[in-house]
């Protein structure tokens, strides 16, 4: 600005000296030129500044002179902050988002007229809802549960609610309202879907659990108050007690078995874990299942020298006997059990065990591993098994990260199968 003046003055005193020596209209038409040529050099400098700010790159700034310089230093200075300041806007919205993305519970924003300000992507899957399409629009126009519509316009905040039925995939989700300022809200939700399946588990795990102790702890009752009322025979006293220490196995069977369960849920499967020789363990078991089926079945075992795997020989071993005892106990006298444990040519190690029993209807297949699940069958509770074995084999298996597989046919036989992972050595 000085220098402008500065020219200005300049200007004014070079006319006045060129009227002076020569003509006052000769000095006032080269005081209008230089004038005229300022002009236009100003109206370039206004023009070519925005061109540049119309520019969507601020990298550089063009040449200037005077006040012109001072200008487009400043204003680069600007846009430089203001690229900045932008940039680091963008990085923390997407760090936003990413850390929205990792929360368990979606986030939803909407305003005191329930219009929706902003949705995190967890958020957009749990409600079918879009950020870019659904920005604007009534939360209540996408969500019209009458439990959630009562529920917002209720103002309950921090109380939560579940609605079960919401979506078409039927998921449990679970619904905090939260304040967040004077003009708007938080909907907080999140997918207890499988929290909602546990707590029916555990009340059927309860129930079944209930109903096996229950059994036989009213035989044994029934029996201890005939003997303590009734005066009977040596004989048949000697059958009820037999009968009571049949069922205090059973129930001795149920609790060691739930307390394995209970164990293989809890334990670490890499805690204690190293490379286990099945071959040998198989062999230990062949013996036991001698001694056990005092040759009642046919049983034959193929077992392949030197098959390793990765697991502890504590876990496998029950894995392995819970499959050969079933295959004793439902297959019928007489019948055959075929045991392998081989190599495959896929350089898996796989146990199983085949047998010519009842077999199995396919409707089953998939709820025999669920605890106490049992087919119905008139030998089922005769054979006295407490509903646990198949749990507890999957439950081994999935630790160790290996696949039961199981094939039946109804009076046919049954096959099941435990492959596991190869194992992966350090270089």
């Amino acid at each position: 600005m000085f220098r402008t003046f500065i020219f200005l003055i300049l200007l004014t005193l070079s006319t006045l000296l060129i009227g002076l020596t020569t003509s006052l209209i000769i000095g006032l038409l080269i005081c209008i030129f230089i004038l005229g040529l300022w002009v236009i050099y100003q109206s370039f400098q206004q023009q070519r500044f925005l061109d540049w700010l119309k520019n969507s790159s601020y990298k550089t700034s063009p040449n200037g002179y005077g006040i012109w310089k001072l200008i487009y230093s400043s204003v680069h200075s600007l846009l430089k902050k203001g690229e900045l300041q932008e940039s680091k806007l963008k990085n923390n919205l997407v760090a936003f988002r990413r850390a929205t993305e990792a929360m368990e519970d979606g986030i939803l924003i909407i305003d005191n007229n329930n219009y929706i300000v902003a949705v995190t992507p967890r958020a957009e899957r749990y409600l079918n809802i879009s950020q870019e399409q659904d920005f604007g629009s009534n939360i209540l126009n996408h969500i019209r549960h009458p439990s959630f519509v009562e529920y917002l316009l209720s103002g309950s905040l921090n109380k939560t609610i579940i609605i079960e039925d919401l979506s078409l995939d039927k998921k449990a989700l679970e619904f905090k309202l939260l304040p967040f300022d004077a003009t708007q809200k938080i909907i907080l939700c999140r997918d207890v879907t499988k929290l909602r399946q546990l707590e029916v588990e555990k009340k059927d795990f309860v129930a079944s659990a209930s109903h096996e102790l229950k059994t036989p702890l009213t035989v044994i009752k029934g029996y201890l108050e005939t003997i303590s009322e009734i005066e009977i025979n040596k004989v048949e006293k000697n059958r009820m007690l037999a009968e009571m220490l049949i069922q205090t196995k059973r129930m001795d069977e149920l609790i060691n078995d739930l307390l394995l369960l209970s164990k293989l849920e809890k334990s670490d499967p890499i805690e204690n874990k190293r490379q286990v020789n099945i071959s040998l363990l198989v062999h230990e078991l062949s013996k036991l299942s001698a001694n056990i089926d005092k040759d009642q079945h046919s049983i034959h075992f193929d077992i392949e020298n030197n098959v390793f795997v990765s697991g502890t020989e504590d876990n496998l071993r029950s894995a392995f006997w819970n499959l050969i005892n079933n295959a004793i106990i439902y297959t019928k006298k007489g019948g055959k059990i075929e045991v392998s444990c081989l190599i495959s040519e896929e350089g898996k190690a796989v146990f199983a065990v085949r047998d010519n029993g009842p077999g199995i209807e396919a409707h089953h297949i998939d709820k025999l591993t669920e605890r106490f699940y049992r087919v119905d069958s008139a030998g089922s509770r005769e054979s006295r098994g407490t509903g646990l074995g198949l749990s507890i084999v999957n439950e081994i298996v999935q630790k160790y990260g290996a696949s039961l597989k199981i094939e039946s046919q109804p009076n046919i036989g049954s096959k099941f199968s435990i492959i596991f992972p190869p194992i992966v050595t350090d270089d």
